[in-house]
């Protein structure tokens, strides 16, 4: 955050660092144009705080817009994953899951072998939603928004709409008629915890979650979200469940903290064992090591602490521990940063993690949220950043999966007819269930009709916030004080 420049200007040794830098990132200007002043406050956070603040170039045209401006500074040969937006406000909501939308989350792909035309495919349905309401369910296609067939051409142009209302084509699979389906827009709660519920199948109990984003709270500091995940894993617990399968097949993510806090559930690790690493730049790696020799590691939790608006603590809740042996994690491409860190993390820990589904997206990097919070400033300034800060390993030092993890049994949601999540016939469920109870896969090999296409991307790939794994604040307000 903003805050992060005041903490730095406390340490003095740091901070002459940090004026060399500036001083010595020389500005290109055009006589015709001013340079803009936003770009200042990008550019001091963006020497401080970035991976790869060494790479950030000499030369800089401030003249450019925020937006592009930030662009020019990205070492893309390596970050995939950095942005900017133009109202901070909107990005913090969104890492809350708090967004103005209908309801659903949707992929998309080739409609046609030619790929002239697009279909779209709704992967899940938001309670008390819009799209709830409208009837939407998993599985529907379209074709249509506001009633212009999705084309190469305008498609992305297209899904810019569903952000406001608008009218999705639905596409009847037996008689093929399109039927309109509107859809009003609301700013929308979502909860990350989609469904969760424990099968007894030829003598085994196994727990299920889908879990979708990782948050521990609406933003208020309650910690709703991390408390009904406990809730859910203590019934886990007294329940006696034999086996786990973790659904994140459309989990891009979020904060650490919860990561750490879902990994102490699923596990026994307390907070004498390590979760694993955070390495920064050499700016804030200096800094860090002087307040804190061990500020690089993490530590798994044993309770879940709630704080006021003033932070102070006003609830703690031990974490119920699964202690499980053994873990089946249900993935995609979607599945990216917070999600593939639990999975990092736990392998020094747990006998076995099965992997169901296709490759993780290959995201061991974190950000941080950076934005004016001088309320002066803001006035003039209301944009916020969310560049990588830090690589993440897990307590064996491995952080070697950029280009994602791989199924140990390779399933695309694509191939198959999309059923309902938590159906034990829906493809993927079934096939941990099969491998649970050591009997050979029972899935049909018929593909579907959207199977035989492309995939193009989905609802959380127009959606960064989605796909990120988030520094808390705290770990660098911690030594403002």
């Amino acid at each position: 955050m903003a805050k992060m420049l005041n903490i730095l200007k406390k340490h003095t040794g740091v901070w002459a660092i940090i004026i060399v830098l500036t001083g010595a990132t020389a500005c290109h200007k055009d006589k015709n144009q001013e340079a803009n002043p936003v770009n200042d406050w990008i550019l001091e956070n963006m020497q401080i705080s970035y991976l790869w603040e060494d790479k950030i170039p000499a030369q800089t045209d401030k003249t450019l817009n925020p937006d592009d401006y930030f662009e020019s500074l990205l070492y893309r040969a390596e970050d995939r994953f950095s942005w900017i937006v133009e109202n901070y406000v909107d990005l913090v909501n969104s890492f809350s899951g708090i967004t103005k939308e209908a309801g659903y989350d949707f992929g998309l792909a080739w409609a046609d072998n030619n790929k002239v035309n697009v279909v779209g495919y709704i992967t899940y349905v938001k309670p008390n939603s819009p799209a709830e309401e409208a009837g939407l369910q998993r599985g529907d296609r379209f074709l249509t928004i506001n009633k212009q067939q999705m084309t190469r051409n305008n498609y992305l142009n297209l899904i810019d709409k569903t952000g406001e209302a608008h009218t999705l084509g639905v596409k009847n699979t037996v008689t093929n008629k399109i039927t309109d389906v509107s859809l009003s827009v609301v700013v929308y709660e979502e909860n990350p915890i989609l469904l969760d519920t424990v099968y007894t199948i030829d003598g085994k109990k196994i727990g299920y979650i889908v879990y979708n984003f990782f948050a521990p709270d609406n933003g208020d500091g309650s910690k709703s979200y991390e408390k009904q995940l406990n809730t859910i894993f203590a019934h886990f617990k007294s329940t006696a469940i034999d086996e786990l399968v973790l659904d994140l097949r459309y989990n891009g993510g979020g904060y650490i903290s919860t990561a750490v806090v879902l990994a102490g559930m699923i596990s026994n690790c307390t907070s004498q064992d390590l979760f694993g690493y955070e390495q920064y730049n050499a700016i804030l790696a200096g800094y860090f090591r002087k307040e804190d020799p061990d500020f690089d590691k993490i530590y798994f939790e044993e309770v879940i602490t709630a704080y006021n608006a003033k932070g102070q603590v006003i609830a703690s809740t031990p974490i119920a521990h699964l202690d499980a042996k053994r873990l089946y994690v249900l993935t995609s491409s979607n599945t990216a940063s917070s999600s593939e860190l639990v999975i990092n993390s736990l392998y020094p820990y747990l006998n076995s993690i099965v992997l169901v589904g296709d490759t993780t997206s290959g995201k061991n990097v974190g950000s941080i949220t950076i934005y004016e919070e001088d309320p002066v400033k803001q006035q003039s300034n209301k944009w916020g950043m969310q560049p990588i800060v830090l690589k993440s390993a897990n307590k064996d030092g491995f952080s070697d999966y950029g280009k994602g993890f791989n199924p140990d049994i390779p399933i695309i949601e694509l191939d198959y007819p999309i059923l309902p999540l938590g159906d034990t016939e829906e493809p993927m469920l079934q096939a941990a269930i099969d491998h649970i109870l050591g009997r050979p896969s029972r899935l049909n090999r018929t593909r579907s009709n959207i199977g035989q296409y492309k995939h193009l991307g989905s609802s959380i790939d127009r959606t960064p916030a989605r796909r990120n794994m988030l520094v808390s604040p705290q770990k660098f307000e911690k030594w403002s004080k």
